[in-house]
């Protein structure tokens, strides 16, 4: 079967006739096979975006178009999501940074003493019954309003770090006393854990962005051969 050969004929930038197989046609209206009206108008479509004027090319030429539009229309579709979710994450670890930074900056510092532990048991597979212990030091400290209070920590681990009486430094909001916790490494870490994971998944989709664009979209594929 003879493939179909096409051409747009241009004056000035502006599209004056088409040809379909020998069969000149003054606008696409006036081509009578939809198939061929829809191939001129991809060709029309694309030279304004590539500014190629006055070429010809077949169908299997139209079909490898047609595949280089998919592939790149996919490729766009995937870049984008990988940027959204850069700056969703991005977005997260400066949000939760910021509260970080606020609640460390309206923190009091006390003298304290673990009074008692709490253990919980938390299952990692219900229905069997199986899970770990958890040790959540109850520590006793006067607050800068001379009260005493007993708080919780909320940061609890499966070894007993703490043991009763234990000296311990309590860092607390002074506008909620109970909202303490005690001034260690671990503490530290377990506030910034939502903030640095967050941070590195958006770094690393951000770069792989950056990557992508340098590396596969530096030059454009020309998507017809010029005339």
């Amino acid at each position: 079967m003879t493939k179909k050969k096409y051409s747009i004929n241009w004056e000035n930038d502006e599209a004056v006739s088409f040809e379909v197989d020998g069969a000149i046609y003054e606008s696409l209206d006036d081509v009578p096979n939809e198939n061929d009206r829809d191939k001129l108008a991809a060709m029309m479509q694309a030279s304004e975006d590539s500014d190629f004027q006055d070429f010809k090319f077949d169908e299997k030429e139209f079909e490898e178009l047609r595949k280089i539009n998919s592939s790149h229309t996919v490729e766009k579709t995937v870049m984008g999501i990988f940027t959204g979710i850069a700056a969703l994450m991005l977005l997260i670890a400066g949000v939760s940074s910021f509260f970080n930074v606020q609640k460390m900056s309206k923190e009091e510092s006390a003298d304290g003493v673990v009074t008692d532990i709490t253990v919980r048991r938390e299952y990692t597979d219900p229905q069997d019954r199986i899970g770990r212990d958890f040790y959540y030091p109850v520590v006793t400290f006067t607050a800068s309003d001379g009260r005493k209070r007993a708080a919780q920590m909320s940061e609890g681990s499966d070894a007993q770090y703490y043991e009763k009486g234990n000296n311990v430094t309590v860092l607390y909001d002074p506008e909620h006393p109970l909202d303490a916790r005690i001034k260690s490494a671990s503490s530290m870490a377990l506030m910034w854990i939502l903030p640095g994971i967050t941070g590195i998944l958006g770094i690393a989709f951000g770069g792989a962005v950056l990557v992508v664009k340098k590396f596969l979209f530096t030059e454009e594929s020309e998507p017809f051969p010029s005339a």
